[in-house]
């Protein structure tokens, strides 16, 4: 590596070198130029001294006050992160639940309209609109659950 190029290097490096940012293999080769160049030594007495001043300086602490309000801003945010997967699970759960008894209800509902034959008559006929009155009126079950649900949590927040 040529001389300059070295120069911009370790210059760069000084910072995390003095804060203690640097692998082992990195500090040495720090050392070693360090140990030959005296411009870049001079650098490193800087960065030092500066960084000595960063030390001697008064950390602010937050109030208990803005603590408290952090802390009960992200709890807020936790909960309500909560409620919202948790929302999304029971909408996925009622979801596969209308399919499974939409599904299941195709037999049972063949099976009270013409006996156990309209079982093995997989023609549609005239069936086909009474099973889709059936499917619509089961799908809105479903869908008023979810929304009593919905209205039940909300009105169980708000009393907490």
């Amino acid at each position: 590596m040529s001389l300059p190029n070295e120069h911009a290097r370790v210059r760069k490096m000084l910072g995390l070198y003095v804060a203690g940012g640097l692998d082992a293999d990195e500090e040495s080769s720090i050392l070693k130029h360090l140990a030959a160049c005296a411009e870049c030594a001079g650098e490193l007495e800087r960065w030092q001294s500066i960084t000595g001043a960063l030390r001697g300086l008064h950390t602010p602490q937050p109030s208990a006050a803005l603590f408290a309000r952090a802390r009960a801003l992200a709890e807020a945010r936790l909960v309500e992160q909560a409620e919202q997967r948790r929302n999304r699970t029971v909408l996925v759960l009622l979801v596969v639940f209308s399919w499974a008894v939409t599904l299941a209800g195709w037999p049972i509902f063949r099976f009270a309209t013409g006996g156990v034959l309209s079982l093995l008559d997989l023609q549609f006929r005239e069936m086909w609109v009474l099973f889709a009155i059936f499917t619509a009126v089961t799908w809105l079950a479903g869908g008023s659950a979810a929304v009593l649900l919905s209205v039940r949590r909300r009105q169980e927040r708000r009393l907490a």
